[in-house]
């Protein structure tokens, strides 16, 4: 895992939760990096349903260049490099 990319929005837990972990997998890993979009800034809804015409939710993260889902899905990916796993 190189390159986190995070769909998001403002006043959103689930949101800050991926943004918190991507900061911590990035002091532990020089070569990580993430980018944050967030909703009415960086993307529209019209983006965000051609992207990811079945998701209802935020965020929606593209690892290395996969979508890989919420944050639900992504957790355990995140937490196992920030532990070191």
């Amino acid at each position: 895992m190189k390159k986190v990319v995070i769909y998001s929005k403002e006043n959103c837990n689930f949101c800050v939760q991926a943004e918190r972990a991507c900061k911590q997998i990035a002091l532990i890993d020089e070569d990580f990096q993430y980018t944050v979009l967030k909703l009415g800034e960086d993307y529209q809804i019209e983006d965000f349903t051609a992207l990811f015409p079945y998701a209802r939710t935020v965020p929606q993260l593209i690892v290395d260049d996969v979508h890989v889902g919420g944050w639900d899905e992504w957790k355990p990916q995140a937490l196992a490099k920030i532990k070191g796993v």
